[in-house]
């Protein structure tokens, strides 16, 4: 794993991972057109400062999760 990623963001549908960033404006981006354009990337950004994960309000197939890494280990 690079050592310099500190976060990675990850959309979940069905127990299976379909987008994974380290950058969450552009996980927002890449949002699947079932949910993009419902809510804008300060929504995302509020609730993961809130917890690591959270399940999408308006369609709750999916899931959102967030894991934080320091020198290429994860932080429990």
């Amino acid at each position: 794993m690079n050592q310099n990623v500190g976060k990675l963001f990850f959309i979940i549908k069905n127990n299976e991972v379909i987008e994974c960033d380290s950058n969450l404006k552009d996980l927002v981006s890449r949002l699947p057109s079932a949910i993009a354009g419902i809510r804008s990337y300060d929504y995302y950004y509020r609730q993961f400062t809130k917890s690591n994960s959270f399940q999408f309000e308006f369609n709750s197939e999916y899931h959102f999760q967030k894991k934080e890494y320091s020198n290429g280990k994860e932080i429990a």
